[in-house]
């Protein structure tokens, strides 16, 4: 009677194990349910040989888990668009007295004078300069050919200063314009002086040259 249940009980457990091995190698599992674990929630693992890497469970620590495929790295940044610096045309004229750069009725520069040097230096440090235009001026005072032969000479007087402090020649033009442009002779023949000093000090201002720069400066866009 005994080796009878013994012998049926040899049956059952090896039925269990044929199913249980043919389900999922390795662990002990019912039919149609999850593989079996004992008190303590481990897998009862049967003695045979298997795969764990193929074959084990996750539950039963025999097997990573499968990880998730890693996000897609981010797009880089488009790069920014950089515009270059647009040159933009600029045109200024500066009007010089003549007075405390040139004597009465010559056309000698007088050495130090501050506006001329400062102006010089602005010309040489324009890296985009394009052109110097002297202009030379006198007023009423004298015959027109000898106030237009005066301004000519004032005229290339300043010319060829820029031209000597390192002004290219080529970017420097000179012309005389005499008294054509004077804009005092009807104001200070009005006054009637009668020192002919006082009139020359109030036509001063007819006394000058202008330079007209054409230089560029860049604008962002």
């Amino acid at each position: 009677m005994k080796k009878s249940i013994k012998l049926s009980a040899l049956l059952a457990t090896l039925l269990l194990t044929s199913t249980a091995f043919a389900a999922n190698q390795g662990y002990a599992q019912a039919d149609g349910s999850p593989v079996v674990k004992n008190a303590y929630g481990e897998c009862w693992k049967l003695p045979t040989t298997y795969d764990k890497a193929r074959d084990g469970l996750v539950e039963c620590g025999d097997r990573e888990a499968a990880k998730p495929a890693p996000a897609p790295a981010p797009k880089p940044a488009p790069a920014p668009v950089v515009v270059a610096p647009k040159p933009q045309t600029v045109i200024k004229t500066v009007s010089l007295s003549a007075e405390g750069l040139f004597g009465f009725n010559s056309a000698q520069i007088i050495a130090g004078n501050q506006q001329l040097e400062a102006l010089v230096s602005s010309l040489k440090a324009d890296k985009m300069l394009k052109t110097v235009a002297v202009e030379g001026h006198t007023d009423y005072l004298g015959s027109d050919k000898y106030n237009q032969a005066l301004s000519e000479k004032r005229a290339n007087a300043v010319k060829d200063y820029f031209v000597a402090a390192g002004v290219p020649a080529d970017k420097v033009t000179a012309v005389g314009k005499g008294e054509t442009e004077a804009k005092l002779t009807a104001e200070c023949t009005a006054k009637k002086f009668k020192k002919r000093a006082d009139l020359i000090a109030c036509l001063a201002g007819d006394r000058r040259f202008d330079v007209t720069v054409e230089t560029a400066k860049e604008v962002q866009q």
